[in-house]
């Protein structure tokens, strides 16, 4: 994702020269020698501050002029097929990183055709790169594999899981041996300043054709590889543990302090990428935490590192949709949904010329509408996503048919059903496949409206919502829940009545509840993710108490070990598998 205000340079002032790769690329019509680090500030820069349109054209027009600005065009096309989701754009995106990971190699005959304008380097060859560029190539062609991966995952089925997981320990092994080499060259730079040990070290830190990589240089090229190397490791987190497995075995481990600790290193220097490390920050704490319970219950937990983020960067983002966007994460976070609608709705007129990011805050709007049963007014946000985004058209038509069902048009809801499964494009897909298997259900009879209404709740749930709640909020759903009188729907009342009491600290009444939703869905042979989700409910219950965290332990590998194949398997997958590593660490400190 990506942030907006505007400013001349997002990452601070200061001479921003000395890590550049100034040149251009064969086929460039470029004449003018260009400084393409300022060039790519500046195009991130416009990214940042709702211009996207001048970014791109920015990037486009230089794109031919080096390494740096080709990566700039092909991030832009990677932050429209993120924020889209949309098929064509993710596919232009993918094409798009291919291409620079192509230009860059250096083994591909670019090498011949690179023209080198002598602005600051003393020495160099039409023939061979020296060392600070062949460095900044391959951070580059590592992130470009890396955001490869990232657009692979979002298809969330299992053969693109490996698919990605290949792609991350490729990056993974450029960007460490970049970082070895920059460390060692950091060093050898640090021996040469010790009295007597000059001549010792006089060409530890020069390229290859006798240039010196000062201090200041080799700072930002570790900023450069922190970040990738930062992202991938929170990228990580995607993974669901089967396939994690995988890549662990292939010799490649996440660590998520460690990528936490890395972004912060890039967002703190005077890198481009420091405002985009700073983003990748922001949506660990406000979206990736939260949305896979990487805290347990505690949802909120991501809400001090996010606010120092915001806090500090404030009067630089200002007026950024962005900035705005993760604001109003935050404050669903801490259950101020009012305060978030009215961010949302101010990013909303701000991004009046970014369509993606106009999406983005209606479906937040839509949502936070849905958190306070207001059907209406999440209609009338799902139908402008259905006409106007490409993504997902069936998961949009599932959103329109409940909340119409919700408000009493049970009729119009079960038109809607029926066309679900025809809109499908991804049967692999999670959402996909829940949505059209429920709507071919749903469109064979009429459905009543309070059937309709638990169905919103049950999103919220499934979306891991309930935490962003006020006590109202919560009272309201639970009506809903209360309200249920169809007997093919009661294991799900049970769950959500559950979940709802676990998060208004009535444990003893949510253990009964989720205990029922089990016993109820015993012999079902749909719904499968109501046992597996209302287990889990009771194991965050039970990792609560000393005296229950072995009850905890047993249902979580039950869970991981037993339970298969149902709805949202991979995202409560990671959830289990975070869990398992609390319970155990917890045992073993009690030991």
């Amino acid at each position: 994702m990506a942030e907006s205000a505007v400013r001349s340079s997002p990452v601070g002032e200061g001479d921003r020269s000395s890590v550049s790769t100034t040149g251009s690329f064969h086929g460039s019509t470029d004449s003018i020698p260009l400084d393409d680090s300022d060039l790519a500030h500046q195009g991130i820069s416009l990214l940042l501050n709702n211009k996207f349109k001048e970014a791109k054209e920015l990037f486009e027009t230089h794109k031919n002029g080096s390494p740096l600005m080709h990566m700039g065009s092909s991030f832009v096309a990677f932050m429209e097929g993120l924020m889209s989701f949309e098929d064509e754009r993710l596919s232009v995106a993918m094409k798009a990183l291919q291409e620079t990971e192509k230009r860059c190699e250096t083994n591909n005959g670019f090498v011949s055709s690179f023209k080198r304008k002598l602005s600051r380097k003393k020495n160099t060859t039409q023939s061979q790169l020296n060392l600070e560029d062949k460095l900044q190539r391959d951070v580059i062609i590592a992130d470009t594999i890396l955001y490869q991966s990232i657009l692979t995952f979002l298809n969330q089925d299992i053969p693109s899981y490996v698919k990605g997981g290949w792609l991350l320990r490729k990056a993974y092994k450029i960007y460490d041996r970049v970082h070895k080499t920059v460390v060692q060259l950091q060093q050898k730079l640090s021996d040469s300043k010790i009295p007597g040990r000059a001549d010792l070290t006089k060409s530890a830190a020069t390229d290859g054709n006798e240039n010196e990589l000062t201090e200041d240089l080799l700072s930002q090229l570790l900023a450069a590889v922190s970040f990738g190397y930062g992202t991938l490791q929170l990228s990580i987190s995607l993974v669901p543990p089967k396939i994690l497995k995988i890549i662990e075995f292939l010799g490649f481990e996440g660590d998520r302090e460690a990528g936490l600790s890395a972004l912060h290193y890039t967002s703190n220097s005077r890198d481009m990428r420091a405002p985009l490390a700073m983003l990748g920050v922001l949506w660990y704490h406000t979206i990736l935490r939260p949305f896979f319970a990487l805290d347990g219950t505690n949802a909120a937990a991501g809400v001090p590192d996010a606010e120092a983020v915001l806090d500090a960067k404030q009067k630089d983002f200002n007026n950024s949709s962005l900035f705005l966007f993760f604001r109003g994460r935050v404050q669903r976070m801490k259950r101020e949904t009012e305060a978030s609608l009215m961010t949302y709705n101010t990013a909303l007129a701000l991004a009046a010329d970014q369509r993606e990011l106009q999406l983005m805050c209606l479906y937040e709007i839509g949502w936070c509408h849905l958190l306070r049963l207001q059907w209406h007014e999440s209609l009338k946000c799902f139908l402008r996503l259905s006409e106007e985004s490409k993504w997902s058209k069936c998961y949009y038509e599932y959103l329109l048919a409940i909340c119409a069902g919700a408000l009493g048009d049970t009729a119009g809801a079960r038109e809607r059903f029926k066309v679900v499964p025809s809109l499908v494009k991804r049967k692999n897909n999670q959402i996909e496949a829940f949505v059209a298997r429920r709507s071919e259900k749903l469109g064979k009879t009429v459905p009543s409206a309070e059937c309709m209404q638990l169905l919103t709740v049950e999103l919220l749930f499934l979306w891991n919502a309930f935490p962003t709640c006020t006590e109202e909020e919560l009272r309201g759903l639970l009506k809903v829940c209360e309200s249920q009188t169809e007997r093919g729907v009661l294991h799900l009342k049970c769950l959500i009545e559950g979940a709802l009491y676990r998060e208004l600290q009535d444990e003893e009444l949510a253990t009964t509840c989720l205990e029922e939703a089990i016993a109820r869905h015993q012999g079902m042979k749909d719904d499968l993710h109501v046992a597996a989700f209302a287990m889990f409910e009771l194991a965050t219950i039970y990792l609560k108490s000393p005296q229950t965290l072995p009850k905890s332990k047993t249902l979580l590998i039950k869970i991981r070990d037993n339970l298969k194949d149902y709805d949202f398997e991979n995202r409560l997958s990671v959830r289990v598998n975070n869990a398992i590593k609390v319970v155990e660490k917890t045992l073993k400190a009690q030991n």
